[in-house]
């Protein structure tokens, strides 16, 4: 089993297993009939019910919802 985590040590140090990931992604993208690379990112965020004892005029709005988090 040493032998084998050997191996994967020295391709985490290398690259090789992101290189095989990016790879990967790319063949899964283009066998799905997309680009091989995004063309665009979603960033998201939740509202998070603050502590009791955090002050309400610390807390932030969410103007999508229309109130407070």
């Amino acid at each position: 089993m040493q032998t084998v985590y050997w191996c994967f040590q020295q391709w985490e140090q290398t690259g090789v297993t992101e290189a095989l990931l990016r790879e990967l992604r790319i063949k899964a993208r283009r066998q799905d009939g997309r680009d091989g690379e995004p063309s665009a990112g979603i960033i998201d965020s939740q509202s998070v019910k603050g502590a009791d004892t955090v002050g309400r005029d610390s807390r932030g709005y969410d103007g999508q919802e229309g109130q407070q988090p």
